[in-house]
């Protein structure tokens, strides 16, 4: 079940989508992330595709991003979603 999965990661998810089952499954470390990163662009496909108008993802302090936030961004950027913008902020504090 990817939906549950995806739940797992964004609880709020149902309150779009209502009911969408959970995921009881185990995935390994490594297999985890690829699988997330992989749904979550799924995800914004989806939604970004099947919406009449664009949707846009505002992040703030991406000074504060670790490493795999800026993986799943740049998968995200990378796969081209139709009608999807990604807008960020940072401080630079030098």
């Amino acid at each position: 079940n990817d939906a549950g999965y995806l739940a797992k990661v964004i609880p709020n998810l149902s309150l779009f989508f209502g009911d969408i089952g959970e995921y009881n499954g185990h995935v390994e470390c490594v297999n985890a992330q690829k699988r997330l990163q992989y749904l979550l662009c799924r995800f914004v496909e989806t939604v970004s595709t099947s919406s009449k108008t664009p949707v846009a993802l505002f992040l703030d302090d991406l000074q504060w991003a670790d490493p795999a936030s800026i993986a799943v961004i740049r998968l995200l950027l990378l796969s081209k979603p139709s009608r999807f913008f990604i807008f960020g902020s940072y401080r630079d504090y030098g």
